[in-house]
């Protein structure tokens, strides 16, 4: 069976070899953009903002190797097999993003399997929609499908079929029933059904009230028989089954291959982007029945024997210039590749500690600040930020006492306080959490979640080099049983970023997270 490595490695290649299609106009109602980079603004955006998310099998359990592909966009986060952890800190990380909605990878599932089955088995999204309630951020995150055509029809067809996988034979989309080498129950019974049964009309992300949906590529690399109607009239069969079954309409955004191939594709979807080429700057924007649709990207790097796939990250510049070019533009709906997509070091999340040249990153939150200045809410009213998670820090003992969440010397374990995740503990006097670039403005409130058994415990923020008020743990009765305490107020300029730094002054508490609370 051919691996989720190896497709992803199929799938990128095969989208060079279609690139030059995008170059040709292919209807009167699609067109390919490619606006110039503008200037990074911390102004909002009128148009939504989303991130694929893949959820393969090797990014569930931490397996972080492609081919020989060097991967330098290594999370920060420990996976470790647990699925719960697993979403409570992509929820967080989602949300501080500042994202309007997550585009699940999915790829269906083989009938009988356990869960999950593969890579982007959707059955196993129960598990995010939990974690999105943990945290409460229900009216915040939504979820959207992105569906891997190549991977969930004709990879999954020959794992069923012929017990091999991968994309021979090809998948004939003009075969509805699959009677022979195609079938509309790859795209719908074994895939979207399962996500409309997984993830509650109320956490679907919509636009224009219909829950949102990507279908990628129907190239030639995986497919045949994609015109004459054939494609149009997959999609048809999806729309219907999701009116009856669920009763609603998806809002379906298609890869410009599928209008290329078949134009009547027109009629049904309702949207259209033209993905990226590699090598390329990384984006595109597509006007479509008189709205536009981005696609963008951090970054990307592949080089496996005399393969190289690149777009340079330069310091995260790339990604800032490709989101003004899109959602900074005007884009309707701008999607980017990818929140977990270290395989291509194409990744959003937050960075293991390391050099620019190990990570392609300056910081370990570096793109989800980029992410969250081109949101709707680059400046929330409340700032939420988690203890584990900084940027840098300095701790006076070696080593993770608990081993868990992240590599390095910061002591981190996991708390049962609200909302879970994990919180920063055996402090000591002189130690320090450190963030960079974060969005203050105006006179902000600051507090801290924080537990001990005494009170001797003290601390301060020092913003930009500006200390604030020495402020006392009280005793909170359990190491974690935890406290909001006021640490004080600040001002800031209108639309400024700032480097936030905690200053343990003694140490016998444990610090969930901090927040920023604009007045």
């Amino acid at each position: 069976m051919t691996s989720h490595r190896t497709a992803l490695r199929i799938r990128r290649t095969a989208f060079l070899l279609a690139a030059p299609t995008l170059a040709i106009a292919l209807l009167a109602t699609a067109t390919h953009v490619d606006a110039a980079p503008a200037a990074a603004s911390p102004a909002a955006t009128s148009g939504y903002l989303g991130v694929t998310f893949g959820m393969d099998t090797d990014t569930l359990n931490g397996n972080h190797q492609n081919q020989g592909n060097t991967i330098y966009n290594l999370p920060l986060y420990k996976t470790t097999g647990d699925l719960n952890a697993f979403w409570d800190d992509y929820v967080e990380e989602l949300v501080s993003a500042g994202v309007d909605f997550v585009a699940v990878d999915v790829r269906g599932y083989v009938p009988g399997s356990a869960q999950p089955n593969g890579s982007g088995d959707p059955r196993i999204l129960t598990g995010l929609v939990s974690a999105i309630n943990r945290r409460g951020v229900a009216g915040q995150l939504k979820i959207a499908a992105f569906d891997d055509t190549p991977a969930s029809m004709t990879d999954k067809k020959n794992q069923i079929v012929h017990h091999t996988g991968g994309y021979t034979p090809l998948f004939d989309i003009g075969d509805a029933n699959g009677t022979g080498e195609g079938g509309y129950q790859y795209i719908w019974d074994r895939n979207l059904r399962a996500f409309y049964a997984a993830v509650p009309d109320s956490m679907r992300f919509k636009v224009d009230g219909r829950p949102l949906v990507y279908e990628w590529s129907i190239n030639d690399f995986a497919f045949t028989n994609q015109g004459n109607g054939n494609s149009a009239r997959m999609l048809a069969y999806v729309r219907s089954h999701a009116q009856s079954e669920f009763g609603v309409d998806p809002y379906i955004v298609v890869d410009n291959s599928w209008l290329s191939q078949d134009p009547t594709v027109s009629s049904q979807a309702a949207g259209a982007n033209g993905w990226f080429a590699v090598p390329g700057n990384g984006r595109s924007l597509t006007t479509f029945n008189g709205a536009t649709y981005g696609v963008a990207v951090p970054g990307f790097h592949f080089a496996v024997g005399s393969t190289t796939m690149n777009i340079d990250p330069d310091h995260g510049r790339t990604l800032a210039a490709n989101l003004a070019a899109t959602a900074g533009a005007g884009a309707k709906v701008t999607l980017v590749e990818g929140f977990t997509d270290w395989q291509e070091n194409a990744a959003i999340t937050r960075t293991a500690d390391g050099t620019y040249d190990q990570r392609h990153t300056d910081y370990p939150g570096q793109m989800i600040n980029i992410m969250r200045r081109y949101s709707r809410t680059p400046f929330p009213a409340t700032l939420r930020v988690e203890a584990e998670a900084a940027d840098s820090y300095s701790d006076t003992t070696p080593g993770n006492q608990w081993n868990v969440y992240r590599d390095g010397n910061l002591d981190v374990q996991t708390t049962p306080d609200s909302g879970g995740g994990w919180n920063v503990g055996a402090v000591a006097g002189g130690e320090w959490l450190q963030w960079q670039d974060q969005p203050l403005q105006g006179a902000t409130a600051f507090h801290v979640r924080a537990a001990s058994t005494n009170n001797t415990g003290r601390m301060r923020f020092v913003v930009d080099g500006q200390p604030g008020p020495t402020i006392t743990i009280p005793n909170t009765g359990d190491w974690q049983t935890y406290q909001t305490v006021d640490a004080g107020t600040f001002t800031f300029a209108s639309g400024t970023y700032h480097t936030v730094r905690i200053e343990f002054l003694t140490g016998n508490f444990n610090l969930n997270y901090w927040t920023a609370t604009r007045s």
